[in-house]
């Protein structure tokens, strides 16, 4: 008569738990890395591209119908604009300082004092214009009302 052996012998298809853990390291770190690419080209890719962006228009009229008139405008991109460059749209102004640099990050002031024409609660549009790096030309326009 045959004794079968009772007792079964370890299975020997499992993986053991060093190799496991190196495999889930690995799967890890390739999984970072998409992640951490993926997170780069969004942040790095935007936080490059030129934009120019005037964040305020400030239109003061004095008791003679003379324009006081100071718009701050802000390198919101990462690269330095060049020539940068303010107009009124509907309203003769000239600006100090003519055309300006203006770095990452950075803002300039322009303005234009003793503007003849200049009418209390009329909207007057502005529009800077600068040159990127890569010669392309980027702009923005903001409205402001006259006041005293």
């Amino acid at each position: 008569m045959k004794v079968k052996n009772l007792v079964k012998k370890p299975d020997n298809k499992a993986l053991s738990g060093p190799i496991l853990a190196l495999i889930l390291l690995v799967v890890g770190v390739a999984l970072a890395l998409v992640a951490a690419s993926i997170a780069g080209g969004f942040l790095f890719g935007w936080g490059a591209a030129p934009k120019v962006s005037i964040e305020k228009v400030d239109i003061l009229v004095d008791t003679n119908g003379n324009g006081f008139i100071t718009v701050d405008v802000r390198n919101a991109g990462g690269s330095v604009l060049t020539g940068c460059q303010v107009t009124a749209i509907n309203l003769d102004a000239t600006f100090v300082p003519d055309s300006q640099d203006i770095a990452a990050g950075r803002s300039q002031t322009f303005t234009a004092d003793n503007v003849a024409g200049t009418v209390l609660g009329d909207v007057y549009t502005f529009r800077v214009q600068c040159t990127a790096p890569n010669g392309q030309t980027v702009s923005d326009t903001k409205t402001g009302v006259a006041h005293t």
